[in-house]
Protein backbone atom coordinates (compact mmCIF):
# COMPACT_ATOMS: atom_id res chain seq x y z
CA UNK A 1 0.00 0.00 0.00
CA UNK A 2 2.89 2.25 0.85
CA UNK A 3 4.70 1.90 -2.22
CA UNK A 4 1.62 2.44 -4.16
CA UNK A 5 0.78 6.06 -2.23
CA UNK A 6 4.35 6.99 -2.59
CA UNK A 7 4.25 5.95 -6.38
CA UNK A 8 1.82 9.03 -6.52
CA UNK A 9 4.50 11.71 -5.52
CA UNK A 10 5.52 12.00 -8.99
CA UNK A 11 7.53 15.37 -10.16
CA UNK A 12 4.99 16.58 -12.35
CA UNK A 13 7.10 18.70 -14.66
CA UNK A 14 4.32 19.89 -16.68
CA UNK A 15 6.29 21.71 -19.80
CA UNK A 16 10.32 21.42 -19.54
CA UNK A 17 12.32 22.55 -22.39
CA UNK A 18 15.46 21.55 -23.00
CA UNK A 19 16.13 25.18 -23.01
CA UNK A 20 14.45 26.15 -20.21
CA UNK A 21 15.27 27.09 -16.52
CA UNK A 22 15.02 23.36 -14.33
CA UNK A 23 13.37 23.82 -10.76
CA UNK A 24 13.42 21.50 -7.73
CA UNK A 25 12.15 21.98 -4.10
CA UNK A 26 13.03 20.03 -1.24
CA UNK A 27 9.83 18.66 -0.07
CA UNK A 28 6.97 17.57 -2.34
CA UNK A 29 4.29 18.95 -0.61
CA UNK A 30 4.15 22.00 2.09
CA UNK A 31 1.67 23.87 5.50
CA UNK A 32 1.23 27.47 4.73
CA UNK A 33 3.54 29.21 6.35
CA UNK A 34 6.54 26.95 5.74
CA UNK A 35 9.74 27.50 4.11
CA UNK A 36 10.35 25.89 0.42
CA UNK A 37 13.61 25.67 -0.64
CA UNK A 38 13.97 25.84 -4.63
CA UNK A 39 17.01 25.21 -6.45
CA UNK A 40 17.38 26.62 -10.18
CA UNK A 41 19.91 25.06 -12.91
CA UNK A 42 20.43 27.54 -15.77
CA UNK A 43 23.07 28.20 -18.21
CA UNK A 44 24.15 32.22 -18.92
CA UNK A 45 22.83 33.40 -16.56
CA UNK A 46 23.18 35.66 -13.36
CA UNK A 47 19.69 35.44 -11.71
CA UNK A 48 16.54 33.26 -12.01
CA UNK A 49 13.10 34.00 -11.12
CA UNK A 50 10.82 31.08 -9.02
CA UNK A 51 7.46 32.24 -8.20
CA UNK A 52 4.38 30.15 -7.34
CA UNK A 53 1.06 30.80 -8.54
CA UNK A 54 -2.49 29.89 -8.52
CA UNK A 55 -5.44 30.70 -11.30
CA UNK A 56 -6.12 34.31 -9.49
CA UNK A 57 -2.83 35.69 -9.24
CA UNK A 58 1.03 35.52 -7.09
CA UNK A 59 1.34 33.61 -3.98
CA UNK A 60 4.66 34.10 -3.35
CA UNK A 61 8.01 34.15 -5.13
CA UNK A 62 12.08 35.11 -4.56
CA UNK A 63 15.06 36.06 -6.58
CA UNK A 64 17.53 33.72 -7.02
CA UNK A 65 20.85 34.49 -7.75
CA UNK A 66 23.36 32.11 -9.88
CA UNK A 67 26.63 30.53 -9.76
CA UNK A 68 27.84 28.57 -12.55
CA UNK A 69 24.18 28.53 -13.42
CA UNK A 70 22.91 26.60 -10.11
CA UNK A 71 21.52 29.07 -7.09
CA UNK A 72 18.38 28.52 -4.46
CA UNK A 73 16.08 30.56 -2.52
CA UNK A 74 13.64 30.36 0.08
CA UNK A 75 10.05 31.11 -0.36
CA UNK A 76 8.32 32.02 2.71
CA UNK A 77 4.95 30.63 2.11
CA UNK A 78 2.11 33.08 3.58
CA UNK A 79 0.39 31.39 5.91
CA UNK A 80 -2.97 32.67 4.67
CA UNK A 81 -2.75 30.08 1.69
CA UNK A 82 -5.40 28.15 0.68
CA UNK A 83 -5.48 24.58 0.16
CA UNK A 84 -4.71 22.98 -3.26
CA UNK A 85 -2.29 22.87 -5.93
CA UNK A 86 -0.12 25.84 -7.10
CA UNK A 87 2.31 26.18 -10.02
CA UNK A 88 6.02 26.78 -9.42
CA UNK A 89 7.95 28.41 -12.33
CA UNK A 90 10.97 29.77 -13.00
CA UNK A 91 12.68 31.48 -16.00
CA UNK A 92 15.84 33.78 -16.74
CA UNK A 93 16.20 36.68 -19.00
CA UNK A 94 17.78 34.86 -21.91
CA UNK A 95 14.51 32.22 -21.66
CA UNK A 96 11.47 32.51 -22.27
CA UNK A 97 10.23 29.19 -21.94
CA UNK A 98 9.48 28.39 -18.54
CA UNK A 99 10.17 25.15 -16.37
CA UNK A 100 7.05 24.50 -14.30
CA UNK A 101 6.17 22.28 -11.15
CA UNK A 102 3.10 21.51 -9.56
CA UNK A 103 3.50 21.62 -5.81
CA UNK A 104 0.48 21.07 -3.19
CA UNK A 105 0.14 23.45 -0.63
CA UNK A 106 -2.05 22.12 2.64
CA UNK A 107 -3.81 24.80 5.14
CA UNK A 108 -4.83 22.99 8.01
CA UNK A 109 -5.17 25.70 10.23
CA UNK A 110 -7.40 27.97 7.85
CA UNK A 111 -10.25 26.86 5.52
CA UNK A 112 -10.80 29.04 2.70
CA UNK A 113 -13.82 28.85 -0.28
CA UNK A 114 -10.67 28.52 -2.34
CA UNK A 115 -9.64 25.49 -1.42
CA UNK A 116 -9.87 22.35 -3.48
CA UNK A 117 -8.71 19.77 -1.59
CA UNK A 118 -9.93 16.04 -0.88
CA UNK A 119 -9.34 15.40 3.00
CA UNK A 120 -8.46 11.76 3.27
CA UNK A 121 -7.49 10.36 6.63
CA UNK A 122 -5.64 7.13 6.72
CA UNK A 123 -3.68 5.30 9.49
CA UNK A 124 -0.70 3.70 7.08
CA UNK A 125 2.62 5.02 8.81
CA UNK A 126 4.94 6.88 5.94
CA UNK A 127 1.77 7.35 3.98
CA UNK A 128 1.51 11.39 3.66
CA UNK A 129 1.01 12.25 -0.10
CA UNK A 130 -1.23 13.63 -2.44
CA UNK A 131 -2.66 12.65 -5.99
CA UNK A 132 -4.47 14.50 -8.89
CA UNK A 133 -8.17 13.21 -8.32
CA UNK A 134 -9.47 13.42 -12.24
CA UNK A 135 -7.71 14.71 -15.93
CA UNK A 136 -4.19 13.47 -15.31
CA UNK A 137 -0.96 16.16 -16.62
CA UNK A 138 -1.77 18.62 -17.55
CA UNK A 139 -0.79 20.52 -20.84
CA UNK A 140 1.03 23.19 -21.79
CA UNK A 141 -1.98 25.59 -23.46
CA UNK A 142 -3.67 24.62 -20.02
CA UNK A 143 -0.85 26.20 -17.96
CA UNK A 144 -0.20 29.94 -18.80
CA UNK A 145 -0.13 31.98 -21.40
CA UNK A 146 3.18 32.11 -22.26
CA UNK A 147 2.70 35.85 -24.23
CA UNK A 148 2.96 36.52 -19.56
CA UNK A 149 7.10 36.78 -19.97
CA UNK A 150 9.18 39.72 -18.68
CA UNK A 151 12.57 40.73 -20.36
CA UNK A 152 14.80 40.20 -17.54
CA UNK A 153 18.28 41.73 -16.93
CA UNK A 154 21.57 39.65 -16.89
CA UNK A 155 23.70 42.47 -14.75
CA UNK A 156 22.21 44.83 -12.19
CA UNK A 157 18.51 44.57 -11.14
CA UNK A 158 15.34 45.89 -12.56
CA UNK A 159 12.51 46.79 -9.99
CA UNK A 160 9.27 47.96 -11.76
CA UNK A 161 6.85 50.27 -9.69
CA UNK A 162 2.67 51.52 -11.08
CA UNK A 163 2.18 55.24 -10.83
CA UNK A 164 -1.49 56.05 -10.01
CA UNK A 165 -1.01 58.58 -12.79
CA UNK A 166 -4.90 60.44 -12.20
CA UNK A 167 -4.64 61.81 -8.91
CA UNK A 168 -7.42 64.82 -7.91
CA UNK A 169 -8.92 65.00 -11.18
CA UNK A 170 -5.35 65.61 -12.91
CA UNK A 171 -4.22 63.35 -15.80
CA UNK A 172 -0.12 62.81 -15.91
CA UNK A 173 1.31 61.70 -18.90
CA UNK A 174 4.52 59.63 -18.61
CA UNK A 175 7.11 62.48 -19.82
CA UNK A 176 5.65 64.65 -16.77
CA UNK A 177 6.24 61.69 -13.98
CA UNK A 178 9.60 61.79 -11.95
CA UNK A 179 9.71 58.21 -10.04
CA UNK A 180 12.64 57.55 -7.36
CA UNK A 181 14.25 54.86 -5.37
CA UNK A 182 16.17 55.39 -2.36
CA UNK A 183 17.64 52.71 -0.12
CA UNK A 184 17.71 53.65 3.25
CA UNK A 185 20.77 53.20 5.31
CA UNK A 186 23.87 54.70 5.84
CA UNK A 187 25.18 54.84 2.25
CA UNK A 188 23.46 57.18 -0.17
CA UNK A 189 21.89 54.88 -3.00
CA UNK A 190 19.41 56.55 -5.08
CA UNK A 191 17.95 56.04 -8.64
CA UNK A 192 16.07 57.86 -10.86
CA UNK A 193 13.48 55.51 -12.41
CA UNK A 194 12.62 55.71 -16.37
CA UNK A 195 8.67 55.61 -17.17
CA UNK A 196 7.96 52.83 -20.22
CA UNK A 197 4.66 54.58 -20.29
CA UNK A 198 1.97 56.34 -18.61
CA UNK A 199 1.54 54.46 -15.48
CA UNK A 200 4.64 51.65 -15.12
CA UNK A 201 7.84 52.72 -14.02
CA UNK A 202 11.14 50.64 -14.03
CA UNK A 203 14.87 51.56 -11.96
CA UNK A 204 17.84 49.60 -12.99
CA UNK A 205 19.69 49.41 -9.92
CA UNK A 206 22.89 48.32 -9.66
CA UNK A 207 25.60 47.49 -7.13
CA UNK A 208 22.97 46.92 -3.88
CA UNK A 209 22.42 42.91 -2.43
CA UNK A 210 20.77 41.39 0.24
CA UNK A 211 17.51 42.70 2.23
CA UNK A 212 17.26 46.32 2.61
CA UNK A 213 14.33 49.00 2.94
CA UNK A 214 13.73 51.08 0.17
CA UNK A 215 11.35 53.96 -0.32
CA UNK A 216 9.18 54.71 -3.81
CA UNK A 217 7.82 57.98 -4.54
CA UNK A 218 7.07 59.74 -8.15
CA UNK A 219 6.48 63.47 -8.01
CA UNK A 220 4.73 65.56 -11.01
CA UNK A 221 6.06 67.98 -13.25
CA UNK A 222 3.71 70.52 -10.83
CA UNK A 223 5.41 69.13 -7.54
CA UNK A 224 2.30 66.74 -6.79
CA UNK A 225 3.26 63.44 -4.89
CA UNK A 226 1.59 60.14 -6.79
CA UNK A 227 0.91 57.24 -5.31
CA UNK A 228 3.23 54.75 -6.23
CA UNK A 229 3.46 50.78 -5.34
CA UNK A 230 5.81 48.21 -6.46
CA UNK A 231 4.98 45.96 -8.99
CA UNK A 232 5.96 42.10 -8.10
CA UNK A 233 9.91 41.63 -10.14
CA UNK A 234 7.59 38.12 -11.40
CA UNK A 235 6.00 37.50 -14.30
CA UNK A 236 3.39 36.43 -12.36
CA UNK A 237 2.32 33.30 -15.18
CA UNK A 238 -1.33 32.41 -14.16
CA UNK A 239 -2.14 28.86 -14.85
CA UNK A 240 -5.36 28.12 -16.75
CA UNK A 241 -6.79 25.49 -14.76
CA UNK A 242 -4.87 23.03 -11.79
CA UNK A 243 -5.91 19.67 -10.70
CA UNK A 244 -8.11 18.74 -7.75
CA UNK A 245 -5.89 17.82 -4.70
CA UNK A 246 -6.54 14.52 -2.93
CA UNK A 247 -4.57 14.94 0.21
CA UNK A 248 -3.99 11.12 1.89
CA UNK A 249 -2.74 12.29 5.18
CA UNK A 250 -2.23 10.83 8.94
CA UNK A 251 -3.70 13.04 11.72
CA UNK A 252 -0.85 13.12 13.91
CA UNK A 253 1.61 13.83 11.35
CA UNK A 254 0.43 16.45 9.73
CA UNK A 255 -0.64 18.03 13.58
CA UNK A 256 3.09 17.71 14.11
CA UNK A 257 4.36 19.62 11.23
CA UNK A 258 2.06 22.37 12.02
CA UNK A 259 3.44 22.82 15.42
CA UNK A 260 7.34 22.99 13.89
CA UNK A 261 5.41 25.15 11.14
CA UNK A 262 4.31 27.46 13.92
CA UNK A 263 7.33 27.57 16.14
CA UNK A 264 8.94 28.35 12.62
CA UNK A 265 6.29 31.85 12.20
CA UNK A 266 7.23 32.42 15.70
CA UNK A 267 11.05 32.43 15.32
CA UNK A 268 11.53 34.24 12.36
CA UNK A 269 8.63 37.01 13.73
CA UNK A 270 11.49 39.45 15.59
CA UNK A 271 13.27 39.41 11.99
CA UNK A 272 10.09 40.59 10.59
CA UNK A 273 9.43 43.26 12.73
CA UNK A 274 12.90 44.31 12.85
CA UNK A 275 13.02 45.04 9.49
CA UNK A 276 9.42 46.86 9.40
CA UNK A 277 8.95 50.44 8.68
CA UNK A 278 6.82 52.88 9.80
CA UNK A 279 5.96 51.38 12.99
CA UNK A 280 4.74 53.28 16.05
CA UNK A 281 5.93 51.37 18.28
CA UNK A 282 7.77 52.92 20.86
CA UNK A 283 10.20 50.09 22.01
CA UNK A 284 11.21 49.70 18.14
CA UNK A 285 13.56 51.66 17.96
CA UNK A 286 15.81 49.88 20.85
CA UNK A 287 14.79 46.65 19.13
CA UNK A 288 16.07 47.53 15.90
CA UNK A 289 20.29 46.63 15.24
CA UNK A 290 21.88 49.63 15.10
CA UNK A 291 23.33 50.49 11.38
CA UNK A 292 27.28 51.18 11.43
CA UNK A 293 27.99 54.78 11.40
CA UNK A 294 29.77 56.25 8.38
CA UNK A 295 29.95 60.19 8.40
CA UNK A 296 31.74 60.00 5.08
CA UNK A 297 29.08 58.38 2.71
CA UNK A 298 29.10 61.46 0.24
CA UNK A 299 32.45 61.09 -0.05
CA UNK A 300 34.33 63.84 2.40
CA UNK A 301 33.86 64.62 5.77
CA UNK A 302 30.80 66.85 6.59
CA UNK A 303 31.64 70.80 7.29
CA UNK A 304 29.53 70.82 9.90
CA UNK A 305 28.70 67.58 12.29
CA UNK A 306 26.76 67.85 14.97
CA UNK A 307 26.09 64.53 18.03
CA UNK A 308 22.69 64.88 19.41
CA UNK A 309 23.98 63.32 22.73
CA UNK A 310 26.37 66.44 23.56
CA UNK A 311 23.22 68.99 23.63
CA UNK A 312 20.45 69.40 25.66
CA UNK A 313 17.81 67.28 23.94
CA UNK A 314 14.80 68.84 22.68
CA UNK A 315 11.34 67.12 21.14
CA UNK A 316 11.45 68.19 17.64
CA UNK A 317 13.68 68.79 15.06
CA UNK A 318 12.64 72.21 14.51
CA UNK A 319 13.50 73.32 18.31
CA UNK A 320 17.02 71.56 17.31
CA UNK A 321 17.81 73.62 14.39
CA UNK A 322 16.70 76.86 15.96
CA UNK A 323 18.67 76.37 19.22
CA UNK A 324 22.09 74.87 17.96
CA UNK A 325 22.22 74.38 14.01
CA UNK A 326 22.35 78.26 13.35
CA UNK A 327 23.52 78.15 9.57
CA UNK A 328 19.95 76.42 8.71
CA UNK A 329 17.02 78.05 7.81
CA UNK A 330 13.36 77.54 6.70
CA UNK A 331 11.07 79.16 4.17
CA UNK A 332 8.52 78.55 1.86
CA UNK A 333 9.18 78.12 -2.00
CA UNK A 334 5.95 78.72 -4.49
CA UNK A 335 3.69 77.21 -1.32
CA UNK A 336 6.24 74.17 -0.69
CA UNK A 337 8.87 74.16 2.54
CA UNK A 338 12.27 73.81 2.00
CA UNK A 339 15.50 74.38 4.32
CA UNK A 340 18.67 76.40 3.19
CA UNK A 341 22.21 76.06 4.37
CA UNK A 342 24.40 79.26 4.66
CA UNK A 343 27.48 80.05 6.03
CA UNK A 344 30.50 82.48 5.38
CA UNK A 345 32.95 79.98 4.71
CA UNK A 346 32.00 78.54 1.23
CA UNK A 347 30.01 79.94 -1.39
CA UNK A 348 26.31 79.68 -1.46
CA UNK A 349 23.91 80.40 -4.08
CA UNK A 350 21.10 81.72 -1.73
CA UNK A 351 17.83 80.47 -4.18
CA UNK A 352 18.85 77.49 -4.06
CA UNK A 353 17.39 74.76 -1.20
CA UNK A 354 19.72 72.24 0.82
CA UNK A 355 19.21 68.40 -0.29
CA UNK A 356 17.47 67.08 2.83
CA UNK A 357 18.17 63.81 3.64
CA UNK A 358 16.85 61.49 6.27
CA UNK A 359 18.71 57.65 6.89
CA UNK A 360 19.97 58.66 3.02
CA UNK A 361 16.26 59.17 2.59
CA UNK A 362 15.37 62.09 0.25
CA UNK A 363 12.98 64.08 2.27
CA UNK A 364 10.24 66.20 0.34
CA UNK A 365 7.38 66.96 2.99
CA UNK A 366 10.50 69.39 5.39
CA UNK A 367 7.47 70.39 7.70
CA UNK A 368 6.68 66.37 8.67
CA UNK A 369 10.23 66.49 8.66
CA UNK A 370 10.43 69.13 11.07
CA UNK A 371 8.05 67.49 13.79
CA UNK A 372 10.15 64.55 13.64
CA UNK A 373 10.62 63.44 17.74
CA UNK A 374 14.50 64.97 17.80
CA UNK A 375 15.59 62.43 20.96
CA UNK A 376 15.61 59.36 17.94
CA UNK A 377 18.20 61.50 15.74
CA UNK A 378 21.89 60.73 16.68
CA UNK A 379 23.56 63.22 14.02
CA UNK A 380 23.25 66.27 11.98
CA UNK A 381 25.60 66.61 9.34
CA UNK A 382 25.72 69.23 6.43
CA UNK A 383 28.16 68.58 3.73
CA UNK A 384 29.03 71.76 1.44
CA UNK A 385 29.35 72.69 -1.85
CA UNK A 386 26.56 72.50 -4.52
CA UNK A 387 25.21 68.72 -5.66
CA UNK A 388 23.33 67.35 -8.51
CA UNK A 389 20.36 64.83 -7.67
CA UNK A 390 18.39 63.97 -9.84
CA UNK A 391 16.91 66.73 -11.99
CA UNK A 392 17.71 69.48 -9.38
CA UNK A 393 20.97 71.10 -7.98
CA UNK A 394 21.38 72.10 -4.40
CA UNK A 395 23.30 74.19 -2.72
CA UNK A 396 25.05 71.30 0.24
CA UNK A 397 23.25 68.53 1.86
CA UNK A 398 21.41 68.61 5.02
CA UNK A 399 21.61 64.58 6.67
CA UNK A 400 20.02 63.23 9.51
CA UNK A 401 20.90 60.13 11.21
CA UNK A 402 18.88 58.47 13.55
CA UNK A 403 19.70 56.13 16.05
CA UNK A 404 18.59 52.77 14.34
CA UNK A 405 19.63 54.09 10.86
CA UNK A 406 16.10 52.60 9.36
CA UNK A 407 14.07 55.63 9.98
CA UNK A 408 12.28 54.23 12.75
CA UNK A 409 8.79 55.56 13.99
CA UNK A 410 9.35 58.31 10.49
CA UNK A 411 5.89 59.03 10.04
CA UNK A 412 5.22 58.13 6.47
CA UNK A 413 4.51 60.72 3.63
CA UNK A 414 1.39 60.41 1.91
CA UNK A 415 1.44 58.58 -1.48
CA UNK A 416 5.20 56.78 -1.19
CA UNK A 417 5.69 53.42 -0.56
CA UNK A 418 8.16 52.53 1.77
CA UNK A 419 9.17 48.53 2.07
CA UNK A 420 11.82 45.56 2.77
CA UNK A 421 13.07 43.96 -0.61
CA UNK A 422 15.67 41.31 -1.23
CA UNK A 423 17.93 42.00 -3.70
CA UNK A 424 19.85 39.40 -5.41
CA UNK A 425 23.80 38.76 -5.22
Amino acid sequence: MNNKVLSLIVAMVLALSTYAASIETDRSWYLAGEAMKVSVTADNALIAYAELCDTRGLAAGVVVGLEDGEGSGIIELPSHLHSGFYVLSAYTRDNSHVAHRLVAVINPLLKSGDDDIKWVEITHPDSLSYSQAEGGMLGTADLVDEKDVDVRETEGHIIKARVRNVYEGDTFTGSQIRPTLSIVGQQIHYFEGKMVNDSIAVFFTFGIHGKLPLVLSARSSTGVRLPIEMISPFATLLPRKLPHLVFHYKRSEVEARSIDMQRHQMAIAPAKRELQLGDDADETAEEGVVLDYDDTAFGTKPYLSYNLDEYRQFLTIKEVLVEYVNCVWNRKNNGVQQLFVHSDNFQYNSALPSLVLIDDMPVSDVERLLNYDARRIHYINIYSAQYTFGHNVYNGILSFVTRSGRLTNYPTEPNMQYLVYEFPE
